[in-house]
């Protein structure tokens, strides 16, 4: 958000305060936007898939049409990473490693897109991981890098451009190799389409979010920030900015309000379609 306001405070004419809410897997920031007035002057940018997750598995209070959809930010593909000197330099190599070995791969949360990759990996090919829950994008990064687990499943910018040179990339989620690590193979390359969702694409969507009934109540201010928000990612400093930030660009994706709409319902159904993998895996803890 840090990288997008100074752009849009110009174009909009306001100053941003920007505050962080975590906790409770984007929950708490999540509580705090549905609280707020819909007034059109408090918006957040939330992590999908982990919003729908708080209310399938934490039993949030809100739910998709509780709140507007400004646009998307971008979108961060799932990718699973390994010490340097693994046995293995690919997912192949490590469903291998897995099958003969005790194996342990560490996640950023338990209801969240690195979690669903690792368990339908697991379910799968009926492997025997013991996947840990390490709290965050940074936990999987040192334990990556300390050689503590086995592979991790994290966001590749998490690790860029620091680190990149210091964990082996075993493959993305998604059917095609992606640009942030384009020397990644793609699951889709290793022959891996049985996994589910490889052909979608499992990632996670930064998105801009307003209180529910900002676009009926004050059409006028939602369609200001609309305007404004889609026109930062025409400008030339934004782009330098995101350049500058790890090779955030690109993945930048804006989407607009419509679109972006259809892709938090579409994201929740095949959330709702894997409930029970991820309820299991909770309960197990």
């Amino acid at each position: 958000m840090r990288v997008t306001t100074p752009t849009w405070s110009e174009l909009l004419g306001t100053e941003f305060v920007v505050e962080n809410h975590p906790g409770g897997s984007t929950q708490v920031g999540g509580e705090e936007l549905y609280n707020a007035d819909a007034d059109g002057y408090t918006l957040a940018m939330w992590n999908m898939p982990q919003m729908q997750a708080t209310w399938l598995f934490q039993n949030a209070p809100y739910r998709i049409g509780d709140f507007d959809y400004l646009g998307t930010h971008h979108w961060d593909p799932t990718m699973w990473f390994a010490p340097p000197d693994s046995p293995y330099d690919d997912l192949e190599g490590f469903i291998e490693y897995a099958r003969e070995n005790e194996a342990t791969v560490g996640i950023t949360a338990a209801i969240g897109n690195t979690a669903l990759s690792a368990l339908l990996v697991k379910e799968t090919y009926d492997l025997d991981l013991t996947i840990i829950n390490m709290g965050g994008g940074s936990g999987v990064r040192q334990a990556v890098l300390a050689d503590d687990i086995d592979a991790g499943v994290n966001q590749p910018w998490a690790f860029n451009p620091d680190y990149a040179g210091d964990v082996t990339a075993l493959g993305s989620h998604t059917s095609e190799q992606q640009e942030l690590w384009p020397s990644a193979p793609s699951f889709g390359d290793l022959g891996l389409e049985e996994i589910p969702l490889v052909d979608e694409g499992l990632g996670q969507w930064k998105l801009v979010v307003l209180p529910g009934g900002v676009r009926d109540r004050h059409p006028d201010r939602f369609e200001e920030l609309s305007e404004t928000y889609a026109a930062v990612f025409e400008n030339d400093a934004f782009q330098a900015r995101t350049e500058e930030q790890g090779g955030l660009d690109k993945i930048i994706d804006y989407r607009g309000p419509d679109e972006t709409k259809r892709e938090v319902e579409a994201t929740a159904q095949f959330m709702k379609e894997y409930a029970d993998v991820i309820e299991n895996f909770i309960y197990d803890q």
